[in-house]
């Protein structure tokens, strides 16, 4: 099925200031879309906002021309799955645990997950490069391990809406690219919308997606 995603002149204001005017978007199941800009210019609450985070807007938002809004949170949030900027662990986890939430939503409460669940998984965590952290604690490997493991966890789930907030942000020059590689793959593999906030442009010349520039 063909997803769209459209927005209508968003405009938001916070603590009484014009944070985004009049922004426009349509995109649809085929689109990777890139925002970029200045600190300070909106990219993460628009993020926020599409994610269902933020509720005080002017403007339209609609998902298969339906206003979001008519949604309720659970709904929403079985199509959106949105990565903020900074992720943290509330308590310890084993990495292989943290990633098999991506599925819980699809499980019913005594089942255990399936076998092509776990090997989805380790597929995926191999082509990340973390399969050694599989049984280790979250809570102890590396910001920009535990960040590989979010954007594991990310693919997983297979929303309908990717929202990526400065996804590479904790990883080093070769995970950057690996990360944008597989984006692409993941997206020819199993089509869905993907917003992602970042300032690594260079890899925009690689046709990726298309760029939107805030500034």
């Amino acid at each position: 099925m063909l997803n769209s995603l459209e927005i209508k002149d968003l405009t938001i204001e916070l603590n009484g200031k014009c944070i985004i005017d009049s922004f426009q978007l349509i995109a649809t199941t085929s689109d990777i879309v890139f925002l970029t800009g200045d600190n300070g210019s909106g990219k993460s609450t628009i993020l926020k906002t599409i994610a269902g985070y933020i509720k005080s807007y002017t403007g339209e938002i609609f998902f298969n021309e339906r206003p979001i809004d008519s949604f309720s949170e659970s709904k929403w949030h079985e199509s959106v799955h949105f990565l903020p900027q900074h992720n943290s662990l509330a308590f310890p986890i084993k990495v292989k645990d943290l990633l098999l939430m991506a599925f819980f939503r699809d499980k019913k409460w005594f089942d255990d997950y399936s076998f092509k669940q776990i090997q989805e998984l380790e597929s995926l965590a191999q082509q990340f490069g973390i399969s050694h952290l599989l049984d280790r604690n979250a809570k102890e490997i590396s910001g920009g391990e535990l960040q590989l493991c979010w954007l594991v966890q990310s693919f997983l789930a297979k929303p309908k809406v990717l929202l990526l907030d400065e996804p590479t942000q904790y990883l080093d020059a070769k995970n950057r690219i690996l990360f944008f590689n597989l984006l692409h793959e993941m997206h020819l593999r199993n089509p869905f919308i993907c917003i992602c906030v970042t300032h690594d442009l260079p890899f925009k010349k690689k046709d990726y997606g298309v760029v939107i520039d805030l500034s």
